[in-house]
């Protein structure tokens, strides 16, 4: 008899968190499984890429929420129920009573957004996350900062790598589009939501600006869309970089843009396992970033100092770093879904 599993997400939208779920549920082996899938928010721009064989609920949360719920006999009928990102608390409350073996997926460092303890400490107390049976982390060094300030959840506390879609992105990549590489420049790329709050990509400007007056010969594509992008594009233009960096705006398929990087750029502190990061790797980029959480072999990891930010990359331009390696994704995807599979047979 296949075992049932509920995963709970607020939108799957086209961002680190959503594509990475899409990578799971292309991954699950659905002779073992059946999967629902439930989210809270109308705007998933990732519905076509969901398997036909996950079963979506739809659900806003509503005050006819909990009879909706006690119709599908919903409570600890699942051998494994995940809570996949944060933003809704009665949908964090559902995933919890579920199933008796519940868990919450953490992508980031909350800490690093809220910054205040007691803001942060509110945020986990909100959401319930350490009532979830198992609190499982994008990375180690997630998890060995989280258990630092919560002690009693190391028992509890796991590690599942994101799944990838390999193949996928390297086709992708190699779709045509209209514009080259700009001529005689190294070519800086990033990539994400336009939230600098949690994306910092005014440090990443800024940091453009002192670049600039050591070496010339550099440009910044910004790929992406998000509250903030007006306010970017306005620092840009008093900061006199219009020359140097171009926004794209949000892009369905980015992999053409970043196979054509030197670098791909990343000044985010709380995306600590951002997909880009992953996708560079895929593409075989070198990656230069602030976040001291994602390290591997082809990371450069620069202070967010902006007095200091704009030597370094600059020094790693002029050292002209190459990828260094091969990843064997399968492996890794076969080592994930390894894992998963135990979690779930612990009901």
């Amino acid at each position: 008899m296949k075992k049932r599993i509920l995963i709970g997400i607020n939108n799957l939208n086209a961002n680190s968190i959503g594509i990475s779920l899409i990578n799971l549920l292309t991954n699950i082996d659905y002779s073992r499984y059946d999967v629902d899938l439930i989210f809270v928010e109308a705007q998933t721009t990732l519905l076509n890429q969901i398997p036909n064989s996950v079963n979506t609920i739809f659900s806003p949360f509503n005050g006819d929420n909990i009879k909706f719920f006690d119709k599908l006999k919903i409570y600890h009928k699942y051998a494994f129920s995940l809570m996949y990102d944060f933003g809704d608390t009665k949908l964090a409350s559902l995933l919890r009573k579920a199933s008796k073996n519940n868990a919450v997926y953490i992508h980031k460092n909350f800490f690093n957004i809220y910054l205040v303890k007691n803001k942060f400490d509110e945020f986990i107390t909100e959401f319930g996350v350490l009532d979830f049976n198992r609190l499982i982390f994008a990375n180690d060094n997630l998890m060995e900062t989280f258990v630092r300030d919560f002690p009693q959840t190391k028992s509890k506390s796991f590690v599942l790598d994101y799944l990838v879609n390999n193949e996928r992105i390297v086709k992708l990549s190699n779709a045509h589009i209209e514009i080259s590489k700009p001529n005689n420049k190294v070519l800086l790329v990033a990539a994400g939501t336009l939230n600098d709050r949690s994306r910092n990509f005014s440090l990443m400007i800024k940091m453009m600006s002192n670049l600039v007056k050591m070496n010339t010969h550099v440009h910044l594509w910004i790929l992406g869309d998000g509250p903030d992008l007006v306010n970017l594009k306005m620092l840009v233009k008093n900061l006199n970089l219009d020359e140097y960096i171009t926004f794209f705006g949000y892009k369905t398929n980015p992999y053409p843009y970043m196979k054509m990087a030197d670098y791909i750029l990343s000044t985010s502190e709380s995306f600590d396992s951002s997909t880009t990061m992953i996708e560079a790797r895929v593409l075989q980029k070198p990656i230069i970033s602030t976040c001291v959480d994602y390290k591997n072999n082809n990371t450069y990891i620069v202070s967010p100092d902006i007095d200091v930010i704009a030597k370094q990359v600059n020094d790693i331009i002029l050292r002209k770093v190459l990828y260094n390696g091969n990843s064997n994704f399968w492996v890794e995807n076969q080592r994930a879904l390894k894992v998963l599979d135990g979690f779930i047979a612990s009901r």
